[in-house]
């Protein structure tokens, strides 16, 4: 009897811990992470803001791995061409940042960037011409994007 009421007052529990570990419709789980790829464009600031309506942010690759995954999955099942991610050097040219001011740990440019194409590339991105590797964008150009959603 004490069993079965322990179970019945922890079941609400289990099933909030199992709601939080399970990525919202439409997103990809990898690790400790969900990712929404998106059928649309925008520029930097419109992504941003639509990765926050969903309570998300712009993806930050930290990790080869992440790197590899994302690149994967856009190059097999993407639907656009470029994809934001959510860093910029626009406080500092040439200090890049991930959102929140969080510091780059890793890196994948693509060949010869970030250049800082005519002094007006300040938003990252994948790029497709580069295999999906890193590349400044200029940020009212419309690109689709990537949000990221941490578990």
């Amino acid at each position: 009897m004490r069993l079965e009421v322990l179970s019945f007052l922890l079941l609400p529990f289990a099933s909030l811990a199992a709601a939080r570990s399970r990525c919202p419709l439409g997103f990809l789980r990898r690790g400790n992470s969900c990712y929404w790829i998106s059928t649309t464009v925008a520029s930097f600031a419109e992504a941003k803001t639509y990765c926050q309506y969903m309570q998300s942010h712009l993806a930050r690759i930290t990790s080869r791995h992440e790197d590899y995954f994302l690149r994967g999955y856009v190059r097999r099942r993407g639907k656009g061409t470029d994809y934001w991610l959510g860093a910029t050097d626009l406080n500092v040219e040439g200090m890049w940042l991930w959102e929140g001011n969080k510091a780059m740990t890793y890196t994948n440019w693509g060949r010869n960037n970030p250049n800082n194409y005519k002094g007006a590339e300040n938003c990252l991105g994948l790029r497709k011409e580069y295999n999906y590797k890193w590349n400044d964008f200029q940020c009212h150009h419309r690109l689709n994007f990537i949000c990221e959603k941490n578990l």
